[in-house]
């Protein structure tokens, strides 16, 4: 995997985004994602109205055993959470050009223990391929640019920092017309 994973992080970062661009393509060319995004007489949809592709690609992960769970929105707050991840203020600060920030966590993703490895190793380069190919699914469907950041979530706190084991992959999403 070495060999083919770019050694510039610019490049790393296309690369990155690329397998989620196929992920989400595959995804959408076999039916595991049923809804489609409605062209609304050739203007970008609203934020919103990717709702229900997002919950359905977050089953996809789900269903095929790649996650455990997921959680959209903030641990505590149920009005800004699962399908309520967006709504219509969303919508208009998009379209008058403001970011939209919102958290994704995905429990036990496949890949977590890689991830820990690799980015114990200072790589700077984690397989996660969640994040990918929903940033691929908010730049094909409303062609936003998305920016994103990975954390890894312990939730019990252990006085070793050794003692670090993680269940959840934290998503910090940007995105921005």
């Amino acid at each position: 995997a070495a060999d083919i994973i770019p050694s510039d992080y610019g490049l790393r970062d296309t690369w990155v985004r690329d397998v989620g661009r196929e992920i989400y393509s595959q995804m959408t060319n076999e039916g595991y994602i049923s809804v489609q995004s409605d062209n609304n007489g050739g203007k970008k949809n609203k934020l919103t109205s990717t709702i229900p592709i997002l919950t359905e690609l977050l089953n996809t992960f789900q269903s095929t055993k790649f996650v455990k769970g997921y959680r959209l929105g903030e641990k505590n707050d149920d009005l800004r959470s699962g399908i309520n991840i967006f709504d219509q203020y969303d919508d208009e600060d998009i379209d008058s050009g403001s970011n939209v920030n919102f958290l994704l966590s995905v429990f036990r993703p496949a890949t977590l223990g890689a991830s820990l490895q690799v980015t114990g190793e200072g790589s700077r380069f984690s397989p996660d391929f969640v994040g990918s190919t929903v940033a691929a699914m908010f730049e094909k469907e409303l062609g936003l640019r998305v920016e994103y950041e990975s954390y890894f979530v312990d939730e019990e706190y252990r006085e070793n920092p050794k003692d670090f084991f993680p269940e959840e992959q934290l998503l910090q999403f940007t995105l921005k017309k």
